[in-house]
């Protein structure tokens, strides 16, 4: 194990932020020679070069990068709280939010979108985590909000206000060029080949079971966990898709993608909302939380819908 020299760290940080050894130096209150010793220290101690030294400055590496990025968790914060102190605890509200990584990132977006609508002073903090990372945020109370395409599972103690936030319809979609070949839906779809999700994801599931009940033996072109790789391969004419309307929306309404199923077929892609039983201390983070948990809805262009 390296042994981590943290205020070394703090000095590497320091300068990637700023960008020079020059510009980083008068905030650190340290002479350039000291602090360009202290980062040569820390990469002897790293075994490991973190910046390229050129004429037009420094720039990092790739490992300079990975180590730029583990920096970023550990001092970001550090530096929030210090300035939480410095202003006598006076920083802006903040909204916790857990995403499942596999929560469409344009329900995401339109999740941001409401909660500036409804409260720009609120500032939203969100990242991804596992069903059970959710849970286990809620219950701790570090996070105010969990997004989840399943719903969360009982809490081990207290209670959580969870919600159907959204059922958005699934969709057969291709390429133009591809959709030429399906005539008839969906019995020809065993003749192109399909994109899928991977084999644990609820929609797979939906589909399978929607595939199977019309006869269809499907030629799996492949199976990818990303809704938006899956996406861009039949934008260039990979195979059919299953994908949620809203986000083949875009590439519907500019003709990149057709839709096969003239009426619904029946599969949905869930969105839920879970929030911890116990409200935040700030009312305007709790405020924001009740409209996310009784307003927030997603629509769909009536033509994209249909």
């Amino acid at each position: 194990m390296v042994p981590l020299n943290y205020r070394h760290l703090y000095y590497f940080w320091a300068v990637a932020k700023a960008g020079s050894i020059a510009a980083a130096r008068e905030r650190l209150r340290l002479s350039q020679p000291t602090l360009s010793s202290q980062l040569k220290a820390l990469e002897r101690a790293c075994k490991a070069s973190f910046f390229d030294r050129g004429k037009k400055g420094m720039s990092l590496t790739a490992r300079g990068r990975t180590v730029f990025d583990y920096c970023e968790r550990i001092f970001a914060p550090g530096e929030e709280l210090a300035a939480l102190l410095r202003g006598g605890f006076s920083a802006p509200p903040i909204l916790r939010v857990g995403i499942e990584t596999r929560v469409p990132k344009e329900a995401v977006i339109h999740l941001l979108e409401f909660a500036r609508g409804r409260d720009r002073h609120v500032r939203v903090n969100a990242a991804n985590a596992c069903l059970e990372e959710l849970a286990a945020g809620l219950q701790r109370q570090t996070l105010d909000l969990a997004v989840s395409c399943e719903e969360l599972p009982p809490l081990a103690a207290g209670h959580a206000r969870k919600r159907l936030a959204a059922r958005l319809p699934v969709g057969f979609v291709a390429s133009p060029a591809v959709s030429r070949r399906v005539t008839r839906f969906p019995s020809q779809l065993s003749k192109v080949p399909m994109l899928f999700r991977t084999r644990e994801h609820p929609i797979r599931k939906e589909v399978d079971r929607y595939l199977g009940k019309h006869g269809v033996i499907p030629l799996t072109e492949a199976e990818l966990e990303d809704a938006d790789v899956i996406r861009q391969l039949a934008v260039k004419g990979r195979g059919v898709a299953a994908l949620n309307l809203l986000a083949a929306e875009p590439d519907l309404r500019a003709g990149r993608l057709v839709r096969l199923d003239g009426r619904s077929t029946g599969i949905e892609e869930p969105i839920w909302f879970a929030c911890s039983g116990h409200a935040s201390q700030n009312a305007a983070v709790a405020g924001l939380v009740d409209a996310l948990m009784e307003s927030f809805e997603l629509r769909l262009a009536e033509r994209t819908a249909r």
